[in-house]
């Protein structure tokens, strides 16, 4: 691959948060290709396959470092959405409005996770990864401050919606992040932090909240994001630049060369649009691959978001649970997704790792379906166990174990759905791509929450939840279907995905 069209492939695919799709790239540039000196006025490059500035070459603990600390910033905006779930009724009292009202704090605030990205992508892109961090998680932290000295509910919301706005893009940029550091596609393990921080954060965020909430009214379910915001300022000094243009930008400027004339920016602007939001809308539509895999990850994101409603409405109804019991109801989902990224890395060491050796590093798109497939029967077996089990009758361990299918399920489905897309597009359509997901597992995860209650109240908790089961069941195909005739769908596609 040219060295021009590889630093706009690798500079324009970070610029999307919810991606990793530089992984692709990266696979087809290698490590191993010899890279000269170039004139000052050429694009930009490492000296040579073992620079030290390159991530790639970074010792172990420093790779990690930039791994875990951008993980953790990851998992600390995930868990402010759902640690909000455990204040809605005390909200509600306050402020007296209705529950579904109330809500808006959380679902305002999941939309403010899906629209942040498209505002980090030009900061990315001209300051880095780093100042991206330090520029956003201190206005995060103080929206944050003003939800929870709100004196009404329209101050609560407009303030959970811009710490939504503004904590997206760690989830964006720790993407990118990962993908600096590590070739993906090799890597489970970094794969798998991703995906830990991305839904621990919300398992979490109730079983702190309900006893903060309880014990201390709910304006603390705001104040322990402060307190665990401030305590990550300090490793997030200690991170290097890991984003290659600006990395090769800052040297050749220390070196005294004389930069490559940069690109027009209407035209930049107009690609990053293209990629963070034309394009995601358009694939949503018209492209079966995208619409299926982005349909069966967002609703099993979705559902988890809904038993942020459901869990409160069974476990304090029928078994009398206090607001901090019910919150560590959802340690069966948090045990459930370590138990689906164990999963994951022991059939990446088991089916993709050999698969890749195999076919020379090209093997079948399909392989990657492989989670999926095991996620596909993990969850509605979860769903149907929670509907059926959940009653006074029952004892209460055994509703909250069915969350161990579940949460190991979800994160099967959607690690599935993301290394999939990457393996089947070119860089820039696999960065629409996983914006597509990412668009319609907000919008979903915006939406359940505010029906979930009114469906248990008019359903009943069997009926009910067994409608998340009975949708679990009419998906489960997807992946099997993707395995058995994957080649002829991707046959179908209108963005090149990788044919044969």
């Amino acid at each position: 691959m040219p060295d021009n069209l590889r630093a706009d492939v690798e500079k324009t695919v970070a610029t999307h948060g919810d991606s990793k799709s530089t992984t692709r790239a990266s696979s087809e540039i290698g490590r191993d290709n010899e890279v000269t000196p170039l004139p000052s006025t050429a694009p930009l490059d490492w000296d040579s396959p073992d620079d030290l500035d390159n991530p790639w070459n970074w010792p172990m603990s420093k790779r990690w470092l930039g791994t875990i600390v951008p993980g953790a910033l990851c998992l600390l905006v995930t868990f402010t959405a759902s640690v909000y779930a455990a204040s809605v009724y005390q909200v509600s009292r306050e402020f007296h409005v209705s529950i579904t009202t109330a809500l808006l704090g959380l679902s305002m605030y999941v939309i403010g996770l899906g629209l942040g990205p498209m505002f980090s992508a030009p900061l990315s892109e001209v300051f880095g990864r780093k100042m991206v961090y330090f520029i956003n998680l201190p206005i995060f932290l103080l929206f944050t401050l003003g939800a929870g000295l709100a004196k009404n509910i329209q101050t609560l919301i407009i303030c959970r919606a811009f710490a939504g706005i503004f904590g997206g893009p760690a989830l964006a940029v720790s993407a990118g992040s990962f993908v600096d550091i590590w070739d993906l596609k090799t890597s489970g393990s970094a794969v798998t932090v991703q995906a830990f921080a991305t839904f621990m954060g919300p398992a979490l965020g109730p079983v702190v909240g309900g006893y903060l909430v309880q014990n201390h009214g709910w304006r603390w379910s705001m104040y322990i994001v402060l307190l665990l915001g401030g305590f990550l300022l300090l490793p997030l000094s200690l991170l290097q630049e890991s984003y290659k243009p600006v990395i090769l930008t800052r040297r050749a400027l220390s070196r005294g060369q004389t930069l490559p004339p940069k690109p027009d920016p209407k035209t930049a602007l107009k690609m990053i649009f293209t990629i963070t939001l034309a394009r995601p809308t358009v694939m949503l539509i018209k492209e079966p691959i995208v619409q299926a895999v982005a349909l069966y990850s967002s609703f099993a994101f979705a559902v988890l978001f809904g038993f942020f409603e459901a869990y409160p409405f069974v476990f304090q109804r029928d078994y009398k649970m206090n607001l901090g019991e019910t919150g560590l109801c959802f340690l069966g989902i948090a045990a459930g997704l370590c138990a689906g990224c164990g999963i994951y890395l022991l059939q990446d060491r088991l089916c993709y790792v050999p698969a890749h050796k195999k076919h020379n590093g090209h093997p079948p798109p399909e392989v990657r379906m492989v989670p999926a497939m095991i996620g596909s029967l993990l969850m509605p077996v979860g769903l149907f166990w929670f509907a059926w089990t959940a009653e006074r009758g029952v004892h209460w361990v055994v509703p909250i174990v069915a969350g161990v299918p579940f949460g190991a399920g979800l994160v099967l489905v959607f690690l599935s759905a993301v290394m999939y897309i990457l393996e089947i597009y070119s860089p820039l359509v696999a960065a629409s791509a996983i914006a597509s997901l990412g668009l319609l597992r907000y919008l979903l995860a915006f939406a359940f929450p505010l029906f979930t209650i009114r469906m248990f109240e008019k359903l009943g908790v069997k009926w009910a939840a067994s409608v998340f089961g009975f949708l679990a069941v009419a998906m489960m195909p997807i992946p099997w279907v993707f395995t058995k005739w994957g080649a002829k769908i991707r046959g179908w596609s209108r963005f090149d995905a990788v044919k044969g």
